[in-house]
């Protein structure tokens, strides 16, 4: 310990663990994806993930709406490509008059177009539900913001013209 400035040899590894939580629970990444991208070993790694308890956030993160559609969107275009180059192949088969191969790609065709119209129906649901209440967004807004101020106070009221206006622009979106 440095005892002129009361600082330890050890280094801050505070903003890594934040990069770490943003690679793993918000953009997805692995542990070890993130521990390579950041030079970090994979046992820091776990152990920040199981301290900040990283797999219950990255599981509330993809149950969002947002990340549903997204997710879907995903599936859907997947469904696409591959139904696409079934086309391909049914139509190779017709050249080479392999009637059992037509039939069959035809029925695994025909799965995918109903994955498909389960997928778009999903997303229908999803899209009706989009929007949360004014009513329900408020409370919420005003739940963040109430702990903001007991968490800091300073902070809390650098941000009171922000919530004016996002209230103002949310309040006119959802009306």
């Amino acid at each position: 310990m440095d005892k002129k400035k009361g600082k330890t040899d050890k280094p801050d590894y505070s903003k890594l663990r934040r990069s770490a939580y943003e690679l793993v629970v918000e953009q997805g990444k692995t542990q070890k994806e993130a521990a390579s991208l950041l030079g970090v070993t994979e046992k820091s790694m776990s152990e920040w993930a199981m301290d900040g308890k990283w797999k219950e956030a990255r599981k509330t993160r993809q149950s969002a709406a947002s990340t549903a559609r997204e997710n879907i969107q995903r599936i859907i275009s997947l469904l696409s490509e591959k139904r696409l180059t079934l086309e391909y192949q049914i139509n190779d088969a017709i050249d080479n008059s392999d009637k059992d191969l037509e039939l069959r790609l035809r029925k695994e065709a025909n799965q995918i177009s109903n994955d498909m119209s389960y997928q778009n129906k999903a997303m229908a649901e999803l899209n009706k539900e989009k929007g949360a209440t004014l009513g329900l967004y408020v409370d919420v807004f005003d739940d963040i913001f109430t702990a903001l101020r007991s968490y800091n106070f300073d902070l809390f009221e650098k941000t009171i013209d922000f919530q004016t206006l996002h209230l103002r622009r949310k309040s006119n979106e959802l009306g």
